[in-house]
């Protein structure tokens, strides 16, 4: 009875790390909002969240440790780490949705409570308009509840986060059958560059791609059951499997391949299909290429570009037409210990994988470890294309292929474990912790990551709250759906907060920047406002002689993109001028009216 107090007091003590973590958090981004340095950097905020994330996994593995009941307790684990390693995202955006490709979604679910159609149009991503999954979930429960769009929001975010992380658990708990290979993917998973914040994002993907990992969990555990049961678990998949495919395109693409892939593992390993398996891969493929062609046509042309881009990177690096891109070029400067684990990030996994494959060779006749193995393959495979373009399509790809290489990379770890009973933990534990730092820098920049001084076009550190301000300001006084036009940081947030109509290149085709460029209102400024049929104009005049972030203000079109683009002072104070008037000037934000 002693021991057992003993035990359970040690286990509070350790399971103590958890808020502390959460602390630990909650005090870098309190340091990193309260100032910064001449660069632009908080000093020892990136020490402090490095020390929280470690708190975090030395915290997980002591606890599961400690546990008598280690399955339940890595379930547990589970969760609590998910909802943990969702924080930095949280505390990063903690009053309003401000990354770049949420606001298409903010503006999406905003208008189905403001009474708007399923597929209504979207003036701020067409596409997004065709995928209506999230905006349909974060609506529903926003009108049951009451709760404001930030909060249910970001709920259904985190729910589906954690459900994604529960399905890699059972995953490589079925694969390698222990619960601490189990927590230990989860762990790897979380480790993937897009975990923290792009996938932790209010964005149509976020949603989609956990429940990818829920539906091949279904779907592997078809074979595990028999007669009526597999027609129930079919029925379930079908029911996510559904939902994906209204809620994301490239997720819909991924998933699809994967139930084929699983239905020709079985064959290749001469393991019958089975119906159930059979009839959810063909429902899958008809689904999405059903939704696709009936529904969702203008995705072919949103994703045409990026996919012949990365067809035609590699030729044309072979043909000497391109070079490589400098690696964490072209941002924020990162410090150089994030870098150097960036580079070791990617060996070690591809050490781990590479062991773990031939730990599991036992297991080849079994479909999931091929699934799980060609899953964890597209991470390396991507890392050409990565290096040669950047392109962010690619690395969506990520956390898909994490899925697989999770479990394959916690087997190792495992036996790393067994091998060194003294040193196993720490080196492992040393491993894992290599692996998140290298990949927090290798698919989110420093403005993205943290708070900072304002710079043009950089997604969070460009929607300041004087932007969003002006944005409410302008739907009190003067309701939704006006023309406006202004650089692309006002204009999804005139957009999505302000529930105007935003005039864009990539949208509407027009060349917006004709209208800011020139130092004068010229002719062709006044043409372009009238071909547009431009009703309000939005300057930031922040953005004068300061180079933006992405290499553009408007459109990656706009003449000197990447090189030498720049918007003078004169440029944006010259609306004082002309057919407009003034209605609003907070400081840095001046919105005029165009004069009919």
């Amino acid at each position: 009875m002693t021991a057992g107090r003993g035990r359970t007091a040690l286990l509070l003590l350790v399971s103590s790390g958890f808020p502390l973590s959460g602390l630990g958090f909650v005090a870098t981004y309190r340091a990193a909002f309260g100032g910064t340095d001449v660069d632009g950097t908080t000093p020892g905020v990136h020490e402090m969240f490095w020390l929280s994330v470690g708190l975090a996994l030395a915290t997980t593995a002591a606890t599961f440790v400690l546990a008598t009941n280690r399955r339940r307790a890595g379930a547990v684990l589970v969760v609590v780490f998910a909802t943990l390693m969702s924080l930095p995202k949280l505390l990063r955006s903690p009053s309003f949705f401000n990354f770049f490709d949420e606001q298409a979604h903010v503006r999406a679910v905003r208008a189905l409570l403001d009474g708007d159609r399923l597929f209504g149009e979207n003036p701020l991503n067409r596409v997004v308009a065709d995928y209506p999954g999230l905006h349909a979930v974060s609506a529903t429960l926003a009108s049951v509840t009451g709760g404001p769009v930030f909060v249910t929001g970001n709920l259904v975010i985190l729910v589906a986060r954690v459900a994604g992380c529960l399905a890699v658990f059972l995953l490589a708990e079925r694969l390698v059958r222990a619960p601490g290979a189990a927590l230990a993917a989860v762990v790897v998973f979380a480790s993937n560059p897009a975990f923290a914040f792009f996938d932790a994002q209010f964005a149509y993907e976020s949603l989609a791609s956990p429940l990818v990992a829920v539906t091949v969990l279904l779907a592997v555990r078809l074979g595990d059951e028999e007669g009526r049961a597999r027609w129930v678990t079919a029925g379930a998949a079908a029911a996510t499997t559904t939902l994906v495919v209204l809620t994301h395109h490239g997720s819909s693409y991924v998933l699809a391949g994967l139930l084929v892939v699983l239905v020709l593992g079985r064959l290749v390993t001469r393991r019958p299909p089975g119906a159930p398996l059979l009839v959810l891969a063909g429902f899958g493929v008809a689904a999405v290429l059903g939704w696709l062609f009936a529904a969702a046509g203008y995705t072919l042309t949103y994703i045409g570009p990026y996919v012949v881009s990365n067809l035609t990177s590699v030729p044309d690096f072979l043909g000497g037409r391109t070079g490589p891109r400098a690696l964490f070029g072209g941002f924020l400067p990162v410090p150089a210990y994030e870098r150097v684990a960036g580079f070791m990030a990617v060996l070690i996994l591809f050490g781990l994988f590479c062991w773990g494959t031939v730990t599991l060779r036992a297991h080849r006749r079994r479909p999931d470890l091929w699934l799980l193995v060609a899953l964890g393959t597209v991470y390396f495979l991507s890392l050409p294309l990565v290096a040669l373009r950047g392109d962010q399509v690619v690395k969506r790809l990520w956390e898909f292929a994490f899925i697989g290489l999770a479990p394959i990379c916690a087997a190792a770890l495992v036996l790393v474990v067994r091998l060194r009973p003294r040193r196993g933990l720490p080196i492992t534990a040393a491993l894992v912790f290599v692996v998140f730092v290298g990949g927090g820098v290798a698919r989110s920049g420093e403005h993205i990551r943290f708070p900072g001084p304002y710079i043009p076009s950089a997604d969070p550190r460009s929607m300041t709250p004087d932007v969003v301000a002006a944005a409410r300001w302008m739907l009190r006084a003067y309701g939704p759906d006006h023309r406006i036009t202004g650089d692309r940081t006002l204009g999804v947030t005139f957009g999505a907060i302000g529930m105007q109509t935003p005039v864009t290149y990539e949208e509407d085709g027009y060349p917006v920047w004709l209208i800011f460029i020139p130092d004068q209102v010229t002719r062709q400024v006044l043409t372009e406002v009238q071909r547009a049929g431009i009703e309000w104009i939005a300057v930031d005049l922040r953005t004068a002689n300061r180079f933006p972030l992405t290499g553009f203000y408007f459109n990656d079109a706009e003449p000197g993109a990447y090189v030498d683009t720049n918007l003078t002072r004169a440029a944006l104070s010259k609306f004082d001028q002309g057919p407009f008037e003034r209605r609003y000037d907070n400081g840095n934000i001046v919105l005029y009216r165009v004069v009919r």
